[in-house]
């Protein structure tokens, strides 16, 4: 065969190997790129705007997380109803159990108006603690109660908890290793107080929450590790907490939690070895302050017990295996 017909075929084939070389790297640069994308978890619901997340391990050993709905094109807060229930055993596939409460639910309510609910389970049933309004304002909120037999509801309300009324309150129910029940409640002033068993009774006086800082906002929260008590909130400009030895306190101020997150509303669990910290942020899909979404991040603590800050990424966190 001719020398140049050779040549000729050799170049041909080396430049049709050098392409199928690149259409192969070309394809594993475009895994890696779905790879990543798969990898931002946040936020964790992405089907509805959510906020405000109250997250629990219940009796089940699953995750629990119950949270308000906002609306897509909200201006304000006023449109926000019909309380979720979503369920989960690797922190990053979430069951959404559906509208576990409606505002046309509450008989003694404003429609819409459902804004912040904590959860508890107590005297082996399931209850909704939650603000919402009865004339349709923010002044005249009350903490509703609602109870149901399984945690992914439906849940019915039983009434509202007398001396618990005002601003927008974002109440907080906090059990203790003794069985007592606290919540926590409040907008610029922060309360406490013990309740009775029925939940729908405050077994004292409200107090005020000594916290050794004046930064307050709304959205207390509370829970204990290692023998201490953590008593956090959204000062408006982001996360900050506080140490005690009593769920009453004084609490000793600490500083920031999640200092860069402006409407941080947060929950705090442990599962299956680690901490994770459950937030909201509206910095997704065209979201603004009154349509967020759901986000978690792992926590972390120091060993002298103080918390390590927190920042909000699109990466969240990884699925459990």
């Amino acid at each position: 065969m001719n020398l140049k017909i050779l040549f000729s075929f050799f170049v041909i084939a080396l430049m049709s190997c050098k392409n199928q070389k690149n259409q192969t790297k070309e394809k594993q640069v475009e895994k890696l790129e779905v790879s990543i994308e798969k990898q931002q978890n946040n936020p964790v619901i992405r089907h509805i705007r959510t906020a405000d997340p109250s997250a629990h391990i219940w009796e089940d050993g699953k995750v629990w997380m119950y949270t308000s709905q906002d609306m897509e094109d909200a201006t304000f807060y006023d449109s926000m109803d019909g309380y979720h229930a979503f369920s989960s055993t690797d922190m990053v596939n979430w069951t959404d159990h559906g509208e576990v409460l409606h505002s046309k639910n509450i008989p003694w309510g404003a429609k819409g108006w459902m804004w912040a609910p904590t959860a508890i389970y107590k005297n082996n049933k399931y209850y909704l603690l939650y603000p919402h309004s009865v004339k349709g304002t923010k002044e005249d909120m009350r903490c509703g109660v609602a109870v149901s037999d399984e945690p992914e509801g439906p849940f019915k309300d039983i009434g509202w908890i007398e001396g618990v009324e005002g601003q927008w309150l974002d109440p907080c129910v906090f059990t203790n290793h003794d069985g007592k029940t606290y919540l926590y409640w409040g907008v610029k002033e922060p309360k406490m107080a013990l309740l009775k068993d029925n939940l729908l009774e405050l077994a004292e006086t409200p107090r005020t929450i000594e916290y050794g800082a004046e930064n307050f906002f709304e959205a207390s929260y509370m829970h204990k590790y290692n023998g201490k008590y953590y008593y956090s909130y959204n000062a408006g400009l982001g996360g900050f907490y506080a140490m005690g030895d009593s769920p009453y306190g004084p609490f000793e101020y600490k500083g920031a939690i999640n200092p860069k997150q402006r409407q941080d509303h947060h929950s705090i669990i442990e599962y299956k070895g680690q901490h994770y910290f459950f937030y909201h942020w509206q910095n997704w899909n065209g979201g603004s302050k009154f349509s967020r979404n759901t986000c978690i991040e792992y926590l972390y603590y120091n060993e002298d017990g103080t918390i390590q800050e927190i920042y909000a990424t699109k990466e969240g966190v990884k699925k459990i295996k």
